[in-house]
């Protein structure tokens, strides 16, 4: 990641920490600050190439939740797969708490035992009533005899869940819930909201005849996705498309594109939340080449808006 491209993404972290000071008290539009800077590449404790997940912990501090690398054992750099922080919002990654390999972390519960190679990311955590924990996970796997000619990344990619019932220091894979319609297309993932009973999460998907990359989104009722990671299984979801939520989110048929386009390249490596000074979602996206990042808005999740872009 070049370092210009660090500092967009931290010092849009750095806005959205302390977001609900800079909402205007009438809800009619978003203002926000300069941009600040709170890490360069040297400085920052970590490495990542999605969003990065937080949850509030003992003492009320704000622990910062990645799943791709960080420069203290155990592993170091890349290995050490997932990693916990916690500090204020001008220095979020102040305190190293912990770092544990993938191995340490996750049971795949069966899943991808006849790949050649499978990882998976935690993007999101969602904390249920009942106390457990709930991750949206991006998985990347390949099998031995994939062609390189058709998974020129050399993974194939899926949108999944997993399941903590000890505050997420260790986590069981329930299984993929959607995947592109090209599952060599690089799902994304992360963002996520709830509404009307349902849960929400947003992916990159394709569309099959001319190869453009879609913003999609896909759901299904709360409480059958809670009742089935308890089990440690699936519910069926489904992807948007058309005005109706009737594609199966692992069917292999592309879902809508919710998002306008405004510069070409945005993706859903991505991160949502719902604002209650502004009673909208919020999205935050990147534009890859582009080099932007953008915050959207919606009141039903779906139609989506443009609100502030950062250089």
């Amino acid at each position: 990641m070049k370092k210009k491209s660090l500092q967009k993404i931290m010092s849009f972290c750095g806005l959205m920490a302390v977001f609900s000071a800079l909402t205007a008290a009438n809800a009619q539009a978003i203002r926000v600050g300069d941009a600040e800077l709170l890490y360069t590449m040297d400085e920052i404790p970590i490495r990542y190439d999605g969003t990065i997940s937080t949850l509030r912990k003992e003492g009320n501090a704000v622990c910062f939740f990645g799943s791709f690398g960080c420069r203290f054992e155990p592993g170091g750099e890349r290995r050490s797969r997932h990693w916990w922080f916690s500090g204020p919002p001008e220095g979020p990654l102040k305190i190293h708490l912990e770092s544990r390999t993938e191995e340490e972390c996750w049971d795949y519960n069966g899943h991808y035992q006849d790949t050649a190679e499978a990882g998976i990311w935690i993007l999101a955590v969602h904390r249920l009533a009942t106390g457990g924990l709930l991750a949206v996970t991006h998985a990347e796997y390949r099998y031995p005899d994939d062609r390189p000619d058709q998974y020129a990344s050399g993974h194939r990619f899926a949108l999944g869940l997993g399941d903590s019932t000890d505050g997420g220091d260790h986590w069981t894979y329930c299984g993929e819930i959607a995947k592109a319609a090209n599952d060599a297309v690089n799902v994304g993932g992360g963002a996520y909201i709830l509404r009307e009973g349902y849960i929400y999460a947003y992916f990159n998907d394709t569309d099959t005849a001319s190869g453009q990359r879609l913003a999609c989104v896909v759901r299904a009722p709360l409480d059958e996705v809670v009742q089935a990671a308890v089990r440690y299984k699936v519910t069926t979801w489904h992807k948007y498309r058309d005005g109706k939520w009737d594609v199966p989110g692992l069917s292999g048929r592309p879902g809508g594109d919710i998002l306008p386009r405004g510069y070409g390249g945005e993706d859903l490596h991505a991160d949502a939340a719902f604002c209650t000074a502004l009673d909208q979602y919020l999205m935050t996206i990147h534009t890859h080449g582009a080099g932007k990042l953008l915050l959207f808005s919606s009141e039903d999740g779906l139609d989506w808006k443009q609100t502030i872009g950062c250089d």
